[in-house]
């Protein structure tokens, strides 16, 4: 959060983020950087986000000197709202998605907490989602092949299928289905996912796959 706050303050002026603008050297504490944003850029921040913010300065500062005292069920809620804060900070005042920033290794992570958002739909990986389907485009990018009848068959990603209308094809960007970016496995059980062996539609082909069977 720190870092987020003095990179939107560097933006606007780089020597923002130093406590002594005329003698650059020790940046500003987050909370200094919290009344920058607000009272020299403008940024204009809900209640409820100063209060969340305000609540992780406090709490950061009970774990540096040892006097946490919520269990780890609190501490997961907190975690999930102030990640929820940040993915939508990151985007209203960075214009880019924290998305861009996550490790791939982290990405699973990443959805199971956007499930956690107060908000019903999010931005993610460029596209409107439900906060309930990130997980399940996340978890389908780890079935690269589909089995039928004991035998493997690459899975066709969006943006890989031979389409009649190529020049509208070529100017989408997410799946209209189930919202993955191109080149992307499509989510399991899409309407959008041609089947690798037949070249129809995967789930309602006659091909029987395996993993269908297991999502259905």
């Amino acid at each position: 959060m720190e870092l987020l706050f003095k990179e939107v303050l560097r933006q606007e002026n780089e020597f923002f983020i130093y406590e002594n603008i005329d003698k650059p050297g020790k940046t500003v504490s987050v909370t200094k950087a919290l009344e920058r944003m607000k009272n020299i850029i403008k940024i204009d921040l809900s209640k409820d986000n100063e209060t969340v913010i305000k609540k992780a300065i406090a709490l950061r500062n009970q774990i540096l000197h040892f006097e946490i005292e919520l269990d780890v069920q609190e501490l997961s809620i907190i975690y999930a709202i102030l990640f929820e804060f940040l993915h939508d900070f990151h985007l209203n005042f960075l214009n880019e998605e924290l998305h861009n920033y996550i490790r791939p290794d982290y990405w699973e992570e990443e959805a199971l907490l956007i499930e956690k958002y107060k908000k019903e739909f999010v931005i993610y990986n460029g596209a409107e989602i439900s906060n309930k389907f990130a997980i399940e485009i996340i978890e389908s990018q780890m079935f690269p092949v589909y089995t039928i009848k004991g035998t493997e068959y690459k899975r066709v990603k969006f943006g890989e299928e031979v389409s009649n209308d190529p020049d509208w094809f070529d100017s989408l960007t997410h799946c209209s289905d189930c919202a993955v970016k191109k080149f992307y496995f499509h989510a399991i059980g899409c309407d959008s996912e041609y089947c690798p062996k037949c070249g129809g539609q995967a789930i309602s082909c006659t091909c029987e796959y395996e993993e269908l069977q297991d999502a259905s």
